[in-house]
């Protein structure tokens, strides 16, 4: 009994642990691409995608930038 029910449970192992690369259609080369470069050294990645988020809400909604930062932090 015990060794049928070892078997269903490394069945069910396998075939739960065994997964496929990701696959993103015409977009794997650029998503392989970046997540290579992402997986070793993320940092640069999120401080330039910071500045680019800072920047673009300074363009769009201009000085009022600083009055949603202070209404943030008086809320935490």
């Amino acid at each position: 009994m015990t060794n049928t029910t070892y078997q269903k449970f490394v069945a069910r192992w396998e075939e739960v642990m065994d997964l496929p690369p990701q696959r993103l259609g015409p977009f794997t080369p650029i998503y392989k691409r970046f997540v290579k470069h992402l997986k070793v050294m993320p940092w640069p990645f999120l401080v330039l995608g910071a500045g680019f988020l800072v920047f673009g809400l300074y363009f769009f909604i201009g000085s009022t930038i600083t009055f949603l930062v202070s209404l943030l932090q008086r809320g935490f």
